[in-house]
């Protein structure tokens, strides 16, 4: 019997190179910040797996590094949400919303809520798109403690819509040592632009590496439960955030190093306080990640439905991420929602 903790670190390994493909996918086209919840859209893809076959779901099992000749342990999944979900700071909510005249399988419906805890809504998308999209966006807002709102703007969900999938992660926690001394302060955003930011600052005992080879120093900072840490990573030049980026996506055993290379030390801190909120369409993100066939009339989820499944495809995934850092600690929010069709 495979013990919870192995489970853990197995799986883990698999979220942390998955991780790291879509962030890499990210900032490869983004022309700023990037934020991004990345269990909430691997769990999003996870639903879409369940009910897929064929090359579709081949696609999806390569991305999110299942095996692909024998069954998935979906066990290990629905251990891994019960491991890292805690009420108090660290929440995951998933949705599955299909049209009253649209038959899910029992045994799709089943794998959902058995293994992502999901709850299954039957919804009127045919008669009433424009509330039921509230419906899904009022749901959203609630699991992410009203962080996160219109994952589905107005017009993005009509009556071809047969199948809402949503995924929504809410993290908020405290720092173990809190900030005390804040202060206006220049911040680098590149070697000829400067910009002024509250900067907080502190002195304390954090575990830190200093990296002579990439450049770069870390720290982490642990909050006060959950065993949750926050890695900032910080490059000696002010234009090398790009090497420095590039040093970790290209092989993500640089970021298994690190972590293992981490020593207490005395650090003098100052961090910027900020807060962020992304939204993006991940459609041209997972095509050139390899899953193209969901979008295309070759799509195969006929593991969702007996009504109509021959005809089913992704219309378009939405992704909303917010982050907030001060004082006292951090609050995050991401939330994936994918739209599915008959057509």
């Amino acid at each position: 019997m495979q013990d919870s903790r192995s489970t853990n670190i197995h799986y883990t390994s698999h979220t942390s190179n998955y991780s790291f493909t879509l962030f890499k996918e990210l900032t490869a086209s983004a022309e700023g910040n990037v934020f991004v919840s990345t269990y909430s859209v691997q769990f999003l893809l996870l639903l879409l797996a369940f009910g897929s076959k064929s090359k579709t779901g081949d696609q999806l099992k390569t991305l999110l590094r299942l095996p692909q000749k024998t069954a998935p342990n979906y066990d290990n999944i629905k251990a891994v949400i019960t491991n890292i979900e805690d009420p108090n700071y660290l929440t995951i909510a998933n949705g599955v919303f299909s049209d009253k005249a649209f038959v899910l399988r029992d045994d799709y419906v089943d794998k959902a809520r058995v293994y992502m805890n999901a709850e299954v809504r039957s919804l009127d998308f045919a008669g009433n798109f424009v509330n039921e999209v509230s419906e899904i966006n009022n749901w959203a807002e609630q699991k992410t403690d009203g962080k996160i709102s219109n994952i589905f703007e107005p017009g993005t969900i009509d009556r071809d819509t047969v199948l809402v999938l949503a995924s929504a992660a809410h993290f908020q926690n405290v720092w173990k040592n809190q900030f005390t001394d804040t202060k206006n302060a220049s911040f680098c955003l590149t070697p000829t632009k400067h910009i002024d930011i509250e900067m907080m600052h502190q002195t304390g005992h954090f575990r830190y590496y200093k990296d002579e080879s990439y450049k770069f120093s870390a720290v982490e900072l642990p909050y006060k439960a959950g065993g949750f840490e926050m890695l900032i990573l910080l490059p000696d030049r002010a234009d090398g955030l790009k090497d420095l980026e590039s040093a970790f996506l290209k092989n993500s055993k640089n970021f298994a190093y690190l972590q293992g290379n981490l020593t207490v030390h005395d650090v003098t801190l100052d961090l910027p306080k900020f807060k962020f909120e992304s939204s993006v369409s991940l459609v041209k993100t997972m095509e050139k990640l390899g899953c193209t066939e969901m979008f295309t009339s070759s799509a195969d989820f006929s593991y969702i439905s007996t009504s109509g499944a021959g005809k089913l495809k992704v219309s378009d995934i939405k992704h909303k991420a917010f982050v907030s850092i001060d004082e006292n600690g951090t609050e995050a929010a991401g939330v994936t929602g994918v739209d599915v069709v008959n057509y």
